[in-house]
């Protein structure tokens, strides 16, 4: 499988949330706090579920801290390293 950027990775977390979790009216950006569009605990877990669906990774929940859930941009460098 080739190796898969970090911008790919923002670009399908972005469709996501802005498609399954937000209003798609809401404009948002990679580096958007998930806390300024109130994207809740139960959002974050579907996010780190599709992440795991469509990128076929597990990630550590020593990894699930608050730093790397901060933003699309964040959960992106994190899911990242797991590839």
């Amino acid at each position: 499988m080739e190796k898969i950027s970090k911008e790919h990775i923002c670009n399908e977390l972005l469709l996501f949330v802005q498609s399954a979790i937000l209003d798609s009216s809401l404009s948002i950006t990679p580096d958007t706090l998930f806390s300024d569009i109130g994207i809740d605990s139960m959002s974050i877990i579907e996010l780190v579920l599709f992440i795991e669906r469509k990128f076929e990774v597990a990630i550590s929940e020593k990894d699930l801290t608050p730093e790397n859930l901060k933003s699309i941009q964040t959960l992106a460098e994190c899911t990242f390293r797991y590839l």
